[in-house]
Parts: C-alpha cells; structure tokens; sequence
C-alpha cells in the first residue's frame, strides 16, 4: 500500500433546475406512489 487515497467525485457546485425539472421532481416525490427516496436518487439531487 502507498498510503495514498484518491476520491472521486462529480463537481459540485450551483445546480440551476427550470421550472419543468422543479415539477417532475415533486411529481416523483409526492404524487401517487410517490416516494422522495426515489426521486432523489433519479433526479440526482444533493
């Protein structure tokens, strides 16, 4: 072992959602059968 870590990662920074993003994600999140959980991990928020 080296004692070297390497992390990788997707660039973080200000994510602009538009209006229609917005809707489908709530629409995932808490229409019928809803779950946030999933519409997170979909839309790839945080």
């Amino acid at each position: 072992m080296s004692g070297r870590i390497e992390i990788v990662g997707r660039v973080s920074g200000r994510r602009r959602w538009t209006v229609e993003e917005k809707l489908a994600i709530l629409r995932d999140a808490f229409g019928p059968d809803g779950s946030v959980r999933a519409a997170v991990e979909h839309h790839e928020v945080g």
